[in-house]
């Protein structure tokens, strides 16, 4: 397993995993925004100007891309946003989304030592979070979508 900064190269790979998680886990309407996310990144440039910085990975294995994730840090805040995290459907329940996850909490814990650690997920993932130090701050019922409920999650302590 190896993990490494997103290339535009991966893109068709990133989309593929996001296709296989369609639905259950997102819903059809963000195709938009991850295709901007992704075009953005494999440009070297900042998606959202609100952001004071981006990054993004991809999780291989044997030179292929089975997962993928990153963070934002927005503007004049003390917090990093972690986005865009999946795993293949094949390759679920293999460890993966949490090596991934760990890997970006180490990395913005060295970067971003005073930073909290916030992300959204659905009514599918929000226990794989809580398992792992994040606590629900609220849930927006069809925050996504038609059946597909939003929760904002945060994590303060930085565990491993």
């Amino acid at each position: 397993m190896h993990i490494r900064t997103y290339e535009a190269n991966d893109r068709e790979a990133c989309l593929a995993i996001f296709a296989s998680n369609t639905p259950p886990y997102f819903d059809v309407s963000e195709y938009q925004f991850l295709d901007n996310w992704l075009t953005k990144k494999g440009q070297g440039e900042l998606c959202y100007e609100s952001n004071a910085a981006e990054t993004f990975f991809v999780l291989e294995i044997e030179n292929k891309v089975l997962a993928c994730g990153g963070y934002y840090i927005p503007k004049n805040e003390k917090r990093a946003n972690m986005v865009w995290g999946m795993v293949h459907q094949a390759a679920h329940h293999q460890g993966l989304g949490k090596q991934l996850l760990l890997f970006r909490v180490d990395e913005i814990t060295r970067l971003y030592p005073l930073h909290s650690i916030s992300l959204d997920t659905s009514q599918h993932t929000f226990r794989f979070f809580e398992r792992l130090g994040f606590r629900t701050l609220k849930c927006i019922h069809n925050g996504y979508g038609e059946g597909l409920h939003r929760y904002d999650m945060l994590r303060e302590k930085n565990i491993s």
